[in-house]
């Protein structure tokens, strides 16, 4: 390979004149962002989402707001690895001291990956269980997230794409005919999309009385933590750009081998200490076009299923002072469909089937694709290890370690303190570091022409500071 590249010809589409059909046309786009939203719909939404409408009613809606600061940064990220080719984490590997980054968010992963694990096997199981009225909950959530892994690794990445899609489909769907049947006030409700100097100080007194187990988590975590499930975690962070060579965007438009082209333009990076291989004027815009598409489409479809499941559970759960607790993490939010109807009691089973499977199916092709990334170019051996055989120990870890600690969650460990806890972790405190180093490394190590201008710059700093506001909260 010459150590000059040129930018591919962007996509047709991307050129034409604004039209309907040229809009319609961009939804071809939609993919990684779909898994994005399926990881992101999928347990928080259905559990913190209707909890914290149902004791905080609309004063934390502001929360979904912020969420807008962790798809900045997943952009300017991804930006990043369109333009040079090189991954955001390979980057971190020699940039950053010894590669720390890299090992810190290996460590979180190993911590808390397990968790997370642990409760999407008692939520789904609980689910089956629920949905079938036999077994213990554990066995069902035990045999689905194995044949979830299974899925995982002999699965092509278009299987995930499309099966993301329709799940993401089915739960939205079913929670926005739902809040619209309500006919909510808009009128009353818009404002606390803004109001971020607003927070509940205390939970209402029914909360203590009926679900003591609930107030044991103090309410700035469940901020953190809801924030966490809003955001694009590091998981799917890190592994976006991952899917980007998948997709062959940007710069990896027209090469066989996207992941040994772009680690050959690392070693390039390397040998000379700086990204000299890009043409002098390149036009880069509309080989950005895709990962715009995908991103807002994704945030759209967060937002506005993320705002519908807490207005419902402020309208249906808090006037029957009902609230998933660690016992009855699904069961409790079947009147958010059959306020309708009870004839929609299985559609929401079906649903709810749907957002947790497709959350533990993409959560283990997220995680892998983030650990591949991250470790690639700190262990040699693990880069030249083949895909599938990483997922598969990665897989067996985390199954041996979440079913003892969803054992654990059996026996009293509270699902939604550890749920918490690991959104925080990777959803909000990771976010706010990658999204520092990503704007750092853009500025410093792409040429002057790609990196980004003052309105970038500035766009991006905001986006951190989105994510900094819950932590006032703490103190």
């Amino acid at each position: 390979m010459s150590e000059q590249v040129t930018f591919p010809d962007p996509d047709p589409i991307t050129l034409e004149r604004p039209s309907i059909k040229k809009y319609i046309g961009y939804l071809k786009f939609f993919g990684p962002g779909a898994i994005v939203a399926s990881i992101t719909i999928g347990q928080g939404q259905l559990i913190l989402g209707p909890q914290i409408g149902a004791w905080a009613g609309y004063t934390l809606l502001w929360l979904i707001t912020l969420n807008i600061g962790s798809y900045i940064i997943a952009y300017v990220s991804c930006r990043f690895t369109l333009i040079s080719g090189i991954g955001v984490m390979d980057l971190f590997s020699v940039k950053t001291k010894h590669g720390w980054m890299n090992w810190l968010f290996i460590v979180i992963m190993i911590i808390f990956i397990p968790i997370f694990t642990a409760s999407i096997v008692t939520s789904l199981g609980q689910t089956l269980q629920w949905i079938f009225g036999r077994g213990h909950y554990l066995l069902w959530g035990i045999l689905f997230c194995i044949f979830a892994a299974f899925l995982a690794l002999v699965g092509r990445y278009k299987l995930l794409e499309y099966s993301q899609a329709f799940f993401v489909a089915v739960l939205a769907i079913g929670a926005l005919i739902t809040l619209i049947s309500l006919k909510p006030d808009l009128i009353k409700i818009i404002p606390h999309f803004f109001t971020i100097w607003d927070a509940p100080s205390d939970f209402p007194s029914w909360v203590y009385n009926d679900y003591p187990s609930v107030t044991k988590t103090p309410i700035s975590l469940y901020m953190l933590g809801y924030l966490g499930t809003l955001t694009i975690t590091i998981i799917t962070l890190i592994g976006y750009t991952g899917w980007l060579k998948v997709k062959k965007w940007g710069i990896f438009k027209n090469e066989d081998n996207p992941e040994e082209f772009s680690q050959q333009l690392f070693k390039y990076f390397k040998r000379d200490g700086k990204i000299n291989y890009l043409p002098s004027d390149g036009k880069i815009k509309p080989l950005l076009k895709p990962i715009a598409v995908d991103l807002f489409i994704a945030f759209i479809i967060v937002s506005l299923v993320s705002a519908a499941y807490m207005i419902v559970g402020a309208i249906l759960l808090a006037d029957n002072h009902i609230l998933p607790e660690d016992t009855r993490l699904v069961q409790n939010q079947l009147i958010i469909f059959t306020y309708l109807a009870n004839w929609l009691k299985p559609l929401f089973q079906i649903s709810v089937f749907f957002a947790l499977f497709g959350t533990v199916y993409s959560g283990f092709e997220a995680a892998t694709r983030m650990l591949y990334e991250t470790v690639g170019n700190l262990s040699p051996r693990i880069r030249k290890m083949p895909y599938k055989r990483f997922m598969f120990y990665l897989l067996v870890y985390l199954l041996v370690t979440g079913i003892p600690l969803a054992i654990m969650m059996y026996y009293g460990l509270s699902v939604l303190l550890m749920l918490s806890l690991t959104l925080m972790f990777v959803g909000v405190i990771g976010v706010i570091l990658y999204g520092i180093g990503v704007v750092s490394i853009t500025q410093k190590v792409l040429p002057k022409q790609y990196a980004l201008g003052r309105i970038g710059i500035a766009i991006s700093i905001i986006g951190i500071i989105l994510l900094l506001i819950p932590f006032i909260y703490l103190l």
